[in-house]
């Protein structure tokens, strides 16, 4: 699968510039810098759903008020590109939205450079103080670290994986689930986390069968693609997976519905409004929709 929403980009993040100390000063006097307000983990978008940048001149914060929350997304020949994590900072007459409802409607390039200053909010929002000692952090970097004065140690930001995977049985049909704090109807193909010490392969095989009791095929295994979920941590990775068995088994509390559907079976469901597909934004549509064979209508997902 290519082209998925969350893995697009076009702008290069020039890491080079992080540990310039100049950087910051430079970039927040250029005229050419075009910066991205976050509130609350959202971003500014416009009737068109494109983002909202600003340049640096109309933002009332001091130059070190602002470096302290500045987050290098990256610079192509036009612009810098910067996000500010300040919470005082306010647009007039704009809608924040979150990246997960408008991702898949976004450009290439606005995609790319939200999706890692989501990414490096979150991180930054629960990583304040140093996990060896409590002491405060201070934003590095660019925004690519925090820093302890105690430890003098430096703390990066992490990305969890975690397997998605289409799982069919001999007969094409697909295995899709409801989690237990999912609305009735709302089904999507079966993830989770890979474990410590645990290939992804591996975390296919075992999450399958604890979600549904389904064991798959190790050697049908067919990687299909990745991209971040910044919801808050994850990086998502894609695969399809033929069973070896196709009675179901609830074994754990995670699922409340695990069913087999075949092409038909789904469309029924969806048309009957009794079954909701996941978002056009994320990498579960994208493999179900791969399965299907053909484009799937809006109308049968949720939003």
């Amino acid at each position: 699968m290519s082209n998925l929403p969350l893995a697009r980009f076009t702008v290069e993040r020039v890491a080079e510039l992080r540990s310039n100390p100049d950087w910051f000063e430079k970039a927040w006097n250029s005229d050419s810098t075009r910066v991205l307000i976050l509130h609350e983990l959202k971003i500014p978008v416009s009737n068109e759903l494109s983002i909202i940048w600003v340049k640096p001149g109309a933002i009332s914060l001091s130059l070190d008020e602002a470096k302290s929350c500045a987050l290098l997304l990256g610079a192509d020949s036009d612009h810098t590109y910067l996000a500010l994590m300040h919470e005082t900072v306010a647009l007039d007459d704009v809608t924040f939205t979150s990246l997960r409802g408008v991702g898949a409607q976004l450009s290439a390039t606005d995609v790319g450079l939200a999706t890692a200053a989501t990414a490096l909010a979150t991180w930054h929002a629960g990583h304040q103080f140093c996990p060896g000692c409590g002491n405060a952090t201070t934003v590095t970097m660019a925004g690519w670290s925090r820093y302890c004065a105690i430890h003098e140690t430096e703390h990066y930001p992490r990305t969890e994986p975690a397997m998605i995977v289409a799982v069919e049985d001999l007969n094409g049909r697909i295995l899709l689930g409801r989690r237990k704090e999912w609305p009735e109807g709302w089904l999507s193909t079966l993830a989770g986390f890979v474990e410590a010490g645990e290939s992804c392969e591996a975390a296919v095989i075992r999450e399958v069968y604890e979600e549904s009791g389904i064991h798959v095929d190790l050697k049908s295994l067919q990687y299909m693609g990745s991209q971040p979920w910044p919801f808050p941590a994850s990086l998502m990775l894609a695969y399809r997976a033929v069973a070896t068995s196709t009675e179901v088994s609830l074994l754990d509390d995670e699922m409340t519905e695990v069913r087999w559907f075949t092409r038909d079976e789904l469309k029924t469901a969806c048309l009957a409004k009794t079954l909701s597909l996941p978002s056009p934004v994320s990498i579960a549509f994208r493999l179900i929709q791969h399965w299907y064979g053909e484009e799937i209508p809006m109308t049968w997902c949720r939003n």
